[in-house]
């Protein structure tokens, strides 16, 4: 799991209607999480056109400061990786929920939740 400011993707590159190609120059910062995280894609028709939308959800121990304007990249256990947002609008929108449990057996890890939709399908990176 991997972030980076919007303003800091650069020299991205369409390859197809589905992927796009991520220079090695592109300084993500990794994501250090504790369990898996969950990716789920979906689309929808809303007004007569399609929307597709990303929601990422994982859980860490570190605190993952600023989330206006944070693009993800995700990989997924059989090795596709997916960029989460784009250097310009929509942004995704990044939740933190933090629990402090009254009781040791609780989790005290921030579960962090990444909303995302836009008109142009969720990329693949090559």
């Amino acid at each position: 799991m991997y972030r980076i400011s919007a303003n800091q993707l650069q020299g991205i590159r369409k390859c197809g209607t589905d992927s796009v190609s991520v220079p090695t120059s592109v300084p993500f910062q990794d994501i250090d999480i504790r369990v898996p995280a969950r990716l789920t894609l979906s689309d929808s028709i809303v007004d007569g056109v399609r929307i597709y939308t990303a929601q990422l959800v994982f859980r860490t121990c570190e605190d993952t400061g600023d989330h206006e304007r944070v693009v993800y990249a995700c990989e997924t256990a059989n090795g596709d990786s997916y960029l989460i947002g784009t250097a310009g609008r929509p942004y995704p929108v990044t939740t933190v929920h933090q629990t402090l449990p009254d009781n040791m057996t609780d989790s005290q890890l921030e579960e962090v939740t990444v909303n995302y939709s836009s008109a142009k399908k969720i990329p693949l990176i090559e």
